[in-house]
């Protein structure tokens, strides 16, 4: 279990002994390995003081980053190479320090891995609305509301190309380093975490994708994240948050794509097309706001109901 760590005295404890109570109800031998970088507060003190009392081992590695790699993806990625060299044939999970995983969290990784070979788990936000102005709040629904028209033409993708089976749920395609699970030695393969400042989660499924893996999304494997002000990410959950309690127009989650180029990638899924879809840590071309993703609602709702959806149904009778 990989876990980078930066001034997280508040919460260390809580996500320890959240993933101590899952190391005893999966029944494993689990190892943390917490890389505590750049930390001036009591984070390491915190830790001691819970750890010998564990069921899992916990091993603190303390690491000062200099500036150009004093950020959130390279410190996954560091802690993540520590984990994996640590036991070259074991699982690797990694979340994040403000988490607080499910009981199962563990379980679940490890059986959803039997028939893939990176899980997403899913993540459940705490105290969100408690930091959402009404504007925020506005932004926050518009995509929720668009995201779930992009999500149903993306399962049609991944059945049209056999990564869904044709009567498969649609995921729910969220893909945080709050909740990734995958083998050590898959995680070689792939060359590592992209080096990236940030958003290196999605750009590790991305690449797992590229490489022909299987990837799943499990909601069995389930943490609950902190809405916070003051995140360690850059670009990150928390800055998204700020922006949005003043901004008159903040930007739209980089993920998110024109109506047009959505149903372009299906169109050219239909035809017999591979490609997997596009990588969600950068944007697909221009960036948008949320007005543009009110302005191209209606455009993606007609196209999801009258051709996507339509398509699936007939497909389903015939």
């Amino acid at each position: 279990m990989a876990i980078p760590i930066r001034n997280e005295a508040a919460r260390i404890q809580r996500l320890l002994r959240s993933l101590d109570r899952a190391t005893r109800r999966s029944g494993l031998q689990v190892t943390a390995v917490l890389l505590v970088n750049n930390t001036t507060d009591c984070t390491i003190a915190r830790i001691h003081s819970v750890a010998l009392a564990m069921t899992m081992t916990v091993q603190v590695h303390e690491v000062v980053l200099p500036p150009g790699l004093a950020n959130a993806g390279n410190a996954r990625r560091l802690c993540m190479d520590m984990a994996a060299a640590e036991a070259p044939d074991a699982v690797l999970l990694t979340t994040d320090a403000d988490a607080v995983p499910r009981p199962d969290f563990i379980a679940a990784a490890v059986a959803g891995l039997r028939s893939a070979d990176l899980v997403c788990g899913a993540i459940r936000v705490r105290d969100l609305n408690h930091w959402l102005t009404p504007a925020a709040l506005h932004a926050a629904r518009t995509e929720a509301r668009y995201t779930h028209l992009m999500h149903e033409v993306r399962c049609d993708i991944d059945r049209l190309q056999g990564r869904l089976a044709a009567d498969a749920l649609r995921p729910h395609y969220m893909e945080s380093g709050a909740a990734l699970a995958l083998t050590a030695r898959s995680y070689d393969a792939l060359g590592g975490l992209p080096a990236v400042a940030s958003s290196e989660d999605r750009a590790l499924v991305h690449r797992a994708e590229q490489c022909g893996l299987r990837v799943t999304y499990s909601s069995a494997m389930q943490t609950w994240v902190s809405a916070r002000l003051d995140g360690r990410a850059e670009n990150g959950m928390s800055a998204c948050i700020r922006a949005r309690q003043h901004e008159a127009d903040p930007w739209a989650d980089q993920a998110m794509m024109r109506p047009a180029d959505i149903a372009a990638l299906w169109r050219a899924a239909k035809a017999g097309g591979k490609d997997p879809f596009p990588d969600r840590s950068v944007p697909f071309g221009q960036r948008l706001r949320i007005s543009d993703l009110e302005a191209g609602m209606p455009d993606l709702a007609r196209f999801v109901g009258q051709t996507v959806l339509m398509g699936r149904g007939l497909a389903n009778a015939g």
